[in-house]
């Protein structure tokens, strides 16, 4: 019996204790479930900060270095942009003043101060420096602009590249001739001078001032025809005038053995003779001249990978392409381009289509005018003979047209199990003024299905009803909107 009481005993203390040890835990539990509650409170009270201030400075700078170059016109964009920019907080000025990457555009235009230039010439340190002399349209500021020069021809030692463009020519040619002439550039790229009357080859240009040079455009009134060896060049974009010997050009090419684009504009005359310019290395060929073909003529470039060729009036592909059998078979990516008005040019015959699918049978990229379709897709459609092909864009299609033929050709590609091209229109010719949407919809109906289709910069009309609140009756506003892209990939649609 005392056994059982005793062990009656134990099981009361027992029982008692696990009572407070229950009593205990669900004090616990409550005073966790408060601490819990009380951090949660504070994580909501600790302002956290925006996304975009999470990313490291130099993360912050490229994207603050994208907005400045995407802003135009340039001088607006380091002028303005970054003043703007800056005053978003502390944290994007700081980031602004401490990075000299965003400060070594220098554009010397009338409407920077001298103290803005000084700013971006100290803040860049020892980064290399790129110039921009434009808008000056008037001999009389000329003694503004060499003030402005001045500040910045000290540091010469680390321009990267300079743009000279849209001046008054006068003064253009002062530029040049007069305050840069006989500089030394160690660390130049690249070179771009328009509007300079130039009968010499700047000396600032030639491998001894800059030996460092890849990149050189010469463009209007510029009146020399030879290029001084330089073997670093890499880029040639050359406007030739009437008087101008094609042959000195290109003779004067042939020591760049690294010369990998070349673009030429205007005319020029006595051209070298067929096939006896050879370029190893060239990969992008431009051609916006009076007659194309005795340049193309001269040239070798059997890694040529691009062509760009705008017909003259009065001449069509079949006499510009006619005489080059097995001469493009490396061409990818080809465009032709009509610069007369879209509306007025002839078409093109479907005998000139056919020559230039056999004369580029391996392209992959094409970019034509609109008016040429039919001479490509209608009736024998010799773009068939594409068999690479992967994008076509057309520029200038008129509002209101339906090209039925390119349309009908790519229905024929996709019942034969053919990969969808990317098909692009671009610069809609629109005489009456924005493009009608009953016709956009029917051009976008008619196209669905055969292609992955982009409109480019198409102006759209908008119509917005506002109830004044002084007023019952509706007020209907018109207004125009900017270009806008529209990118259609029927895969996505539902």
């Amino acid at each position: 019996m005392n056994e059982i009481a005793a062990a009656r005993a134990e099981l009361a203390r027992l029982n008692k204790r696990e009572q407070k040890l229950l009593e205990e835990l669900g004090k616990v539990r409550v005073a966790a479930q408060a601490q819990r509650s009380r951090i949660d409170d504070l994580f909501k009270q600790q302002k956290l900060p925006a996304p975009i201030d999470r990313l490291p400075s130099t993360a912050l700078c490229d994207i603050l270095y994208r907005v400045v170059c995407n802003t135009h016109p340039e001088a607006d964009a380091h002028r303005c942009t970054k003043r703007q920019l800056a005053s978003v907080s502390r944290r994007w000025r700081d980031t602004i003043l401490n990075f000299p990457s965003l400060w070594t555009t220098i554009v010397l235009n009338p409407s920077w101060s001298a103290p803005l230039v000084m700013a971006h010439v100290d803040r860049s340190r020892e980064y290399p420096l790129d110039i921009i002399i434009s808008d000056w349209l008037s001999i009389n500021q000329l003694q503004s602009l060499q003030d402005l020069l001045g500040l910045v021809v000290t540091c010469g030692y680390r321009w990267r590249s300079f743009i000279i463009r849209e001046n008054d020519d006068t003064l253009s040619t002062r530029i040049v001739k007069g305050l840069i002439w006989n500089m030394r550039f160690p660390a130049l790229k690249g070179a771009e001078i328009s509007g300079a009357v130039i009968s010499d080859f700047p000396p600032f240009l030639t491998s001894k001032y800059a030996s460092t040079l890849e990149r050189l455009v010469l463009l209007e009134d510029n009146e020399t025809d030879q290029i001084p060896a330089a073997t670093n060049l890499k880029v040639v974009h050359f406007y030739l005038a009437d008087n101008m010997s094609g042959s000195r050009l290109l003779s004067s090419l042939l020591p760049f053995r690294q010369l990998k684009e070349l673009v030429l504009h205007g005319s020029g005359y006595k051209w070298p003779k067929p096939r006896s310019i050879h370029f190893p290395v060239l990969a992008s060929l431009t051609l916006t001249l009076s007659d194309p073909t005795p340049a193309l003529a001269a040239m070798v470039a059997p890694l040529l990978s691009y062509l760009g060729c705008s017909r003259p009036d009065g001449h069509s592909w079949s006499q510009i392409f006619g005489t080059f059998p097995n001469v493009f078979a490396n061409v990818r990516h080809l465009c032709l381009d009509d610069p007369a008005d879209i509306s007025s040019s002839s078409p093109t015959g479907v005998s000139s289509g056919r020559t230039v699918c056999m004369t580029f049978p391996c392209v992959r990229h094409v970019e034509l005018p609109s008016n040429d379709i039919p001479a490509f897709f209608d009736s024998e459609a010799p773009a068939s003979h594409w068999s690479h092909l992967e994008g076509l864009t057309f520029s200038g299609l008129t509002v209101g047209t339906i090209p039925h033929g390119l349309i009908r050709w790519l229905e024929k590609r996709r019942l034969k199990q053919h990969a969808p091209l990317h098909v692009t229109f671009s610069e809609f010719h629109n005489p009456e003024g924005t493009p009608d949407s009953h016709w956009l919809t029917s051009l976008y109906k008619s196209i669905r299905g055969c292609c992955i289709l982009e409109l480019r910069d198409v102006p759209l009309t908008t119509t917005v009803k506002a109830l004044p609140s002084s007023q019952k009756g509706m007020m209907d506003s018109f207004g125009n909107c900017g270009p806008v892209r529209v990118f259609i990939d029927e895969e996505f649609e539902g």
